[in-house]
């Protein structure tokens, strides 16, 4: 099958199931699972899919504020991030994990404010200042790697003494997130 062959399967299927994980495309379609993301990555960049733990979900409208934009799950309402652009558009985000994500991936239209929640205070921050520890022990048990913001870097700092981990800046945080996922998503279902 060609790929634009497979693409139309794909649709078809999630018009029908509304979500499908990768190892049941690769089994329907004969190809490895590289080829799947290899093949959903246009749609997603058409926004006509959603990336998922494990698979994908047709995206039949916008996210909503309870809903994270990267994942779709439901947003954490103490740890959710949000990006707001110009044009009066918010994005939400049930935790930094997707967002930074999100703002890696998205090229040139970057958000112009993106805010998050200090993981001690509970206070709203500016996620563009903000320090991120990354690998700490499970505490969320929201999407994994799980990825905390402080204000403070040595706050982030005594916290990774204690639960592990390590701190990042907003951009290398960015990097290292993406670097860590790999391509996929592994928010937790």
């Amino acid at each position: 099958m060609m790929p634009l062959q497979r693409k139309e399967a794909i649709m078809e299927w999630l018009n029908k199931e509304k979500t499908l994980r990768i190892a049941t495309l690769s089994y329907r379609l004969g190809v490895s699972e590289m080829t799947v993301y290899r093949d959903i990555k246009p749609l997603m960049e058409k926004r006509d899919i959603i990336r998922i733990t494990g698979g994908i979900v047709l995206r039949e409208s916008e996210p909503t504020p309870g809903h994270c934009v990267y994942c779709m799950k439901k947003n954490n309402s103490i740890h959710q991030a949000q990006m707001l652009y110009d044009d009066q558009k918010i994005e939400y985000f049930c935790c930094p994990h997707c967002a930074l994500l999100h703002y890696h991936n998205q090229g040139e239209e970057k958000a112009d404010q993106f805010i998050c929640q200090d993981f001690l205070k509970g206070t709203t921050i500016s996620g563009k200042n903000a320090f991120y520890l990354l690998g700490a022990d499970e505490i969320l048990g929201c999407c994994s790697p799980q990825v905390l913001a402080f204000e403070k870097k040595e706050h982030a700092m005594k916290f990774s003494e204690g639960f592990g981990g390590n701190v990042f800046s907003f951009q290398a945080a960015v990097r290292e997130i993406h670097r860590q996922m790999s391509g996929f998503c592994g928010c937790s279902e």
